[in-house]
């Protein structure tokens, strides 16, 4: 199944939609096709699938969450990055808004 409903900008919300999509799924890997914000959304995606019983706060760098760390295997994430700039294909971390502080954070 498709995800198509990426924010260009993601926020907390947006992460969480997605996130629920992909656990309804249970997918054994992650194919995430498009700009920072597509594959941003899909670490979010597959973090959080992976740790099902974590409040969302809970892998958000603080002092907004709690920073803990990445202690599973992840199911395996393909990016295909379709714009130049970013960079998000390269690292571990997903950026987004978080609306009730009108944060960006990851």
């Amino acid at each position: 199944e498709v995800y198509d409903r990426v924010r260009v900008e993601p926020t907390d919300t947006s992460f969480k939609e997605c996130i629920s999509f992909v656990r309804n799924l249970q997918p054994d890997a992650i194919l995430a096709v498009g700009g920072g914000s597509v594959i941003d959304t899909a670490k979010a995606a597959n973090l959080y699938t992976t740790y099902p019983e974590t409040d969302f706060l809970d892998f958000v760098n603080p002092p907004i969450g709690k920073g803990l760390p990445v202690t599973k295997h992840l199911l395996p994430l393909l990016a295909v990055p379709t714009t130049a700039g970013t960079g998000s294909e390269t690292t571990g971390v997903a950026v987004f808004d978080y609306e009730p502080l009108k944060a960006k954070t990851g």
